[in-house]
């Protein structure tokens, strides 16, 4: 999402409204914004995705409309200096890995403004940073990226750091993880001395073991996430999370959020969950087996035939 294009969008949402119901046809549509916002007429439809995808426009049997969000970023925006779009694509968790890029390579003062070197923001947050500079007054770029403590909480805030869904396909494990992590994250840098100090390093490497990874303490916490739309504790863990759990003892913690809804608002139901006590933390799984605080019974069998592990095929 380059800067470029970003300016496009609110002319193509001003350009949505200006037709009446039922709004747009969706066949039209590409050639009428294209001429309305110009550039390349490929992009149309990667910028009617983003509109749609951060809630300010949406289809409606074949007609393409502003939402009611949309109408006020559509009305509204100009006289804010574009923080009410910026607001909505930080919001929808697009920019989420730059989010939380930002955050690990900054630091917060004691008015919980963010400090970064300016070549550090724009090397791991690029197309965020120009983002944050609609926000006058609250952000400044000089030879360093300064971030009032306002915006500060929108980006690190739960809603500004899930990732978008897996896809058009929708993979409810993936996205139903993705809340899990998200939640642990957010829960560990609220408790954090140093919230930078927490790093969510699934997000860069998905075969370490775990997910979270906090030096607060020393020796450091590694934390694997299990999410469930049930309440009850049931998850699977991999040879792998099997192995660094027993391997790291203490030092490695397993946390359980249940009741997860991947309709509800992330921001409403973190606030939800935390206030039912959740996450459900298990510190010392090896311990906690053999106080039978936990059971843990294998799910994974390698299945052969016997006495043909020599074979590929059937014998004539």
């Amino acid at each position: 999402m380059t800067a470029v294009r970003v300016v496009r969008l609110p002319v193509m949402l001003t350009t949505i409204r200006k037709y009446p119901p039922p709004g747009i046809d969706t066949e039209k549509a590409r050639r009428h914004l294209w001429r309305q916002c110009g550039g390349p007429i490929d992009d149309v439809p990667l910028l009617l995705d983003v509109l749609m995808q951060i809630g300010l426009v949406e289809v409606q049997d074949t007609w393409l409309k502003v939402t009611k969000a949309g109408l006020k970023v559509a009305t509204q925006d100009h006289q804010s200096g574009g923080r009410l779009l910026g607001l909505a694509l930080i919001r929808s968790g697009l920019f989420a890995s730059q989010a939380r890029s930002l955050l690990e390579v900054s630091e917060i003062d004691v008015s919980r403004s963010l400090v970064c070197p300016r070549d550090l923001a724009l090397t791991f947050a690029p197309q965020l940073t120009g983002i944050l500079r609609r926000f006058a007054g609250s952000v400044v770029l000089t030879d360093r990226l300064t971030v009032a403590a306002d915006v500060v909480a929108e980006i690190s805030d739960v809603w500004s750091l899930l990732p978008p869904t897996a896809g058009p396909d929708f993979d409810y494990r993936k996205d139903m993880g993705n809340r899990g992590e998200l939640y642990s994250y957010q829960y560990c840098r609220l408790a954090a001395d140093d919230p930078a100090k927490v790093r969510w390093v699934a997000r860069d490497d998905e075969t370490l073991g775990y997910d979270i990874e906090d030096a607060n303490f020393a020796p450091k916490r590694m934390i694997e996430v299990k999410a469930s739309g049930d309440k009850s504790v049931r998850f699977f863990l991999s040879r792998n999370e099997w192995g660094m759990a027993h391997r790291f003892g203490d030092c490695y913690e397993i946390h359980f959020w249940g009741g997860i809804s991947l309709k509800a608002p992330v921001k409403d139901e973190f606030d939800k969950l935390t206030g039912l006590g959740y996450p459900l933390i298990f510190r010392g799984l090896e311990g906690m087996l053999a106080s039978n605080q936990l059971s843990a019974v294998p799910t994974q069998y390698l299945v052969t035939r016997s006495g043909a592990s020599e074979r590929t095929g059937p014998t004539e």
